[in-house]
C-alpha cells in the first residue's frame, strides 16, 4: 500500500473543511433568498373601508361671560308734557313691545318756548335722529322688534314737530300737541314707576326701569352673525362654579362705543339661583341651544385610535396601502364622531383590522 506523505494528507482535510463551508453557505443563501421572496409575496391584508359620512349636528353658541347684578333698563320720558295714560303699575312684568304709557306734549313745551331755549329741541330732535338710525340698522338685522323701531320712529317724528314749532319763532297757539306711546324695549318687571296718569313730566326723566326680576343675571358678549340664531326665550346652559344651572335670553342689547355698535349684550335670566352660590363678577360659561343644526363631517367611532399622548390617528385606504392620517375630532355622536379637520372628498375610511395595519401595508379592500 502506498503511503501518503503527512504534509499532502494535512492539505487534503483543509480542502474537505473548504468545500464542506462552501457547501453550508450556499444552502444559507438560498434559504435567505428563499426567505426575502416568502417575506415580499406576502399576501395583502383583506380588510373594509367606508367613504367619509356626514351627521346633523345641533348648532350650539358657547361664550363665556360673567355673573352680574340684573341689569335695569331706565324708560324716560321722550318730552315735556303730560302723562294721559300709564298702562303699568310697580311690579308687574311686561313683554317687548307691550305699551307702559302715553304722553302728550304741553302746550307751553311745543309752542311756547323762549328764544334763548330753540337750541333744545334741535339738540332733541338731532338726538332722536341719530337713535332712529341706529334702531333702523339693529331692526334691519333683526336684533330687535318691529314694535322698538317703530317706536323711535315715533319719538324721531315728535321731535322733529317740537324742533319745527319752535323754528316758526316761537309762537304755536295754532299747534296741535304730540302724543306718543312708549312701549317696552324688551321685556322686564316694572320698578321704580315715579309718576302716574295726570303727572306733568320733564323730558328725559326716567319715568319707570324695566328689570328681570331677579337679583343675578349672566352677561355674555354676542356678536351680529349671533343674532340670527339667538332670540329672547332662547335656552341656555350655564356652567359657573363648577355647577350648570338653567336659563333663558331675556335680552340682548347694542353696545355702543364712539357712536356705533360695538357688540352686543346677551342678558341670561336664570331659572335658578341656589343661595350662596353666585356673587357678581364671577365667570361664567354659557352655552346656547339655537335651535338650528348644520351638516358635519364624520367617521365611524371604531376607527379612531390614538397614542400616549393623546394625538388621535385613522387609516385611509389610498391605492392599495393603508396610509395613517392623525386628525382632530369634536362631539361623539350616536356611532359616528364629528371631524373638525379636513380631509379628501374621496377618502375612504379603513374601519377593521387596525391591530395588523402598519403605515405602508398593502392591503385589499373587501366590498
Amino acid at each position: 500500500m502506498k503511503v501518503i506523505p503527512p504534509q499532502y494528507r494535512i492539505l487534503a482535510v483543509i480542502t474537505t473543511a473548504i468545500a464542506v463551508l462552501l457547501l453550508f453557505a450556499g444552502y444559507k443563501s438560498s434559504a435567505v433568498a428563499v426567505w426575502s421572496q416568502q417575506l415580499v409575496t406576502k399576501p395583502p391584508i383583506n380588510l373594509t373601508a367606508v367613504p367619509l359620512s356626514s351627521v346633523n349636528k345641533p348648532v350650539q353658541i358657547t361664550r363665556t361671560g360673567s355673573i352680574e347684578n340684573a341689569t335695569l333698563t331706565p324708560i324716560a320720558a321722550p318730552f315735556s308734557g303730560s302723562l294721559s295714560e300709564v298702562y303699568v303699575k310697580e311690579g308687574q312684568t311686561v313683554k317687548a313691545g307691550q305699551a307702559l304709557f302715553k304722553i302728550e306734549a304741553s302746550q307751553e313745551t311745543t309752542s311756547a318756548q323762549p328764544a334763548a331755549a330753540s337750541p333744545a329741541p334741535q339738540g332733541n330732535y338731532t338726538k332722536a335722529l341719530d337713535e332712529f338710525n341706529r334702531y333702523k340698522k339693529l331692526f334691519e338685522i333683526g336684533a330687535i322688534s318691529k314694535r322698538q323701531f317703530e317706536t323711535a320712529a315715533a319719538k324721531l317724528q315728535a321731535a322733529k314737530e317740537s324742533s319745527t314749532s319752535d323754528s316758526d319763532g316761537g309762537s304755536s297757539s295754532a299747534a296741535v300737541p304730540s302724543v306718543t306711546t312708549v312701549t317696552a324695549q324688551a321685556g322686564g318687571t316694572v320698578t321704580g314707576l315715579a309718576a302716574s296718569a295726570g303727572s306733568t313730566v320733564q323730558g328725559g326723566q326716567t319715568l319707570l326701569s324695566l328689570g328681570s326680576g331677579q337679583t343675578l343675571e349672566a352677561v355674555i358678549s354676542v356678536n351680529q352673525n349671533d343674532l340670527y340664531l339667538v332670540h329672547l326665550g332662547t335656552p341656555t346652559a350655564i356652567n359657573v362654579a363648577n355647577q350648570t344651572l338653567t336659563g333663558q335670553v331675556s335680552g340682548i342689547y347694542p353696545k355702543i362705543e364712539a357712536n356705533q355698535v360695538a357688540a352686543f349684550l346677551a342678558h341670561i335670566k336664570l331659572a335658578t339661583n341656589p343661595p350662596g352660590l353666585l356673587t357678581p363678577g364671577m365667570t361664567a360659561t354659557v352655552r346656547i341651544d339655537t335651535g338650528s343644526s348644520a351638516s358635519a363631517l364624520a367617521v365611524p367611532s371604531t376607527a379612531v385610535f390614538q397614542d400616549d399622548q393623546g394625538r388621535k390617528f385613522l387609516y385611509l385606504a389610498v391605492n392599495g396601502k393603508a396610509l395613517l392620517q392623525e386628525i382632530t375630532t369634536g362631539d361623539t355622536l350616536g356611532e359616528l364622531t364629528e371631524l373638525t379637520c379636513s380631509l379628501p372628498p374621496d377618502s375612504m375610511v379603513i374601519t377593521s383590522n387596525l391591530n395588523e395595519l402598519k403605515n405602508g401595508a398593502v392591503i385589499n379592500v373587501v366590498e
